[in-house]
């Protein structure tokens, strides 16, 4: 943080102090004259990094109240750039204070408007302080802090004058509600506390003739007046400065108000330039006069501050992310060699426990290797109750037909165990993909009442096939009849027709696809 360097200015001279803690060290006491300049310029050299601020307390000063449309933004800067320009032709010094909004009608806002009016005696140090390129954050008149002073000092007067002896003489202000209306620098010549008490108790007396003359009070109405007095020199001022009906004067303890105000460095006799100074260094007003010209290296410093304390806040916030996540790896990897150490616990208690168990009759991969074996045997297990149903159905139908026995068997070939009679050499067709299918041969008899009926045993056979079929699922292929069909047999004489009859026996093949 650079340091902070102070500026008072008066008709004639320009100090400069170091203000740090509360504490203010006068450095430099500069004439208003070239060599004066010169010895400004060779000090601004030495402090180059340091912020200044400028308090002016000259007698060229000038105060308006005006009244105005309410404006926003572009227009409200260019409208009181106008109105400045009317009231205060030619000076660059110059601005604005808002006083707020009317309660009614248009509700028109209302500012004084004050400047420097003699900017003639600001050009020599503004030019050594541009020249020098040093940060300059604004020029104050002391009237402009006298609302601040007020608040502190807690007066809570609708008016108030407040008297202050400063190094370029009496410094009068008059303020309504804390707001300033009006303010003059009396010259006092260099003289002894009682003079100077006269001389204050003159100037009070003209400034309320002038404030009955502007109607800023009314006649007969006291005046409360604030004059700020070194505490040694308190009975010289009361002595001078007498009530009255229409004014009331308080003598303010000067040491007071420095102890109020933090101000370390006390004042030796009743000028208080020293307290406006600390003033402007706590807490300087937002309206001040500089022009932007000559605040610029003082933006720029100002935009570097921000980037530099961005840039800071930034870092501390990777700082605090990259913290936070070393903490949670931290505890990740604490957390891992706790669960590897409870891991190999375990598989320790775990081993412990296992020699305690009986010796196996085979290892434990064998019975691994079994096990799995059993699953697939146990997954490639076909039912058979569907087949069953489908063939007591089918016997429920045809009472007829009877079961001799059933062969089961499972096959990725639907045509396992088909005998293809018709040709011998026409092999097996292959089987079809992956899929298995369970395969039955049912043998089955007619009644041998039924011996001479060849058509009745091929109608009861087929009638038997048929009602197999009705099951969707179940695909049936009649093997043999229980008497030759086939065209290239020979025929048999009745004896062996009689001789076949006590076995007419039939043969039908089922495939179902799991």
């Amino acid at each position: 943080m650079p340091q902070q360097r102070l500026l008072y200015l008066d008709g004639s001279h320009l100090s400069a102090s170091l203000w740090q803690g509360g504490v203010l060290r006068e450095e430099g006491h500069f004439p208003q004259n070239e060599s004066g300049a010169a010895a400004f310029a060779e000090y601004l050299s030495q402090h180059r990094g340091s912020n200044f601020s400028m308090l002016a307390d000259i007698a060229d000063e000038g105060f308006q109240i005006e009244t105005l449309p309410y404006t926003q933004g572009a227009d409200r800067n260019a409208l009181l750039a106008r109105k400045l320009g009317q009231y205060f032709y030619g000076s660059p010094l110059a601005t604005a204070v808002s006083y707020g909004r009317e309660k009614s009608g248009r509700k028109d806002e209302r500012f004084m408007l004050t400047a420097l009016t003699r900017p003639q005696l600001f050009e020599p140090w503004l030019a050594a302080l541009r020249a020098a390129e040093v940060q300059l954050a604004g020029i104050w008149s002391l009237p402009l802090l006298g609302g601040a002073l007020l608040d502190k000092l807690q007066a809570g007067k609708k008016r108030c004058l407040l008297v202050s002896i400063t190094r370029g003489g009496i410094r009068q202000s008059f303020y309504e509600d804390g707001q300033l209306k009006f303010s003059r620098l009396s010259p006092a010549a260099a003289a002894g506390a009682a003079e100077m008490a006269a001389s204050c108790a003159a100037e009070v007396a003209k400034i309320h003739q002038y404030l009955l003359g502007q109607r800023l009070v009314a006649r007969g109405a006291p005046l409360p007046v604030i004059a700020l007095v070194h505490p040694a020199q308190s009975g010289i001022f009361l002595e001078q400065c007498k009530n009255s009906e229409e004014l009331q004067i308080t003598l303010q303890d000067q040491h007071a108000v420095c102890r109020l105000l933090k101000l370390k460095t006390l004042p030796q006799d009743s000028r208080s330039e020293s307290l406006y100074l600390h003033l402007l260094a706590q807490n300087p007003p937002r309206e001040q006069f500089a022009p932007p010209p000559e605040r610029r290296f003082y933006r720029l410093w100002q935009t570097r501050n921000w980037l530099l304390k961005g840039g800071a806040l930034v870092l501390l916030g990777c700082l605090l992310f990259a913290g936070r996540e070393l903490v949670n790896a931290l505890e990740a990897r604490s957390a891992t060699e706790a669960l590897l150490q409870q891991a190999e616990a375990d598989m320790q208690r775990y081993q412990s426990i296992q020699k305690t168990f009986p010796p196996m009759p085979a290892s434990t991969d064998s019975l691994r290797a079994v096990i799995n074996r059993f699953e697939d045997l146990e997954k490639r297990t076909a039912p058979i109750e569907a087949t069953y149903l489908a063939v007591s159905r089918a016997l429920g139908e045809v009472p007829k037909a009877d079961i001799e026995r059933i062969q089961w068997q499972l096959s990725a070939n639907p045509d396992e165990g088909l005998l293809f009679q018709a040709d011998a050499r026409k092999p097996a067709p292959a089987a079809s993909g992956n899929a298995m299918h369970a395969t039955a041969v049912v043998h089955g008899l007619l009644p041998a009442s039924m011996a001479a009926d060849q058509r009745g045993q091929l109608e009861t056979v087929n009638a038997f096939a048929d009602a197999l079929r009705r099951d969707a699922g179940l695909r049936v292929t009649i093997q043999r009849m229980p008497f030759d069909i086939e065209s290239g047999k020979s025929l048999k004489s009745s004896s062996e027709t009689e001789q076949a009859a006590t076995q007419l026996k039939f043969v039908i093949h089922l495939s179902r696809k799991l």
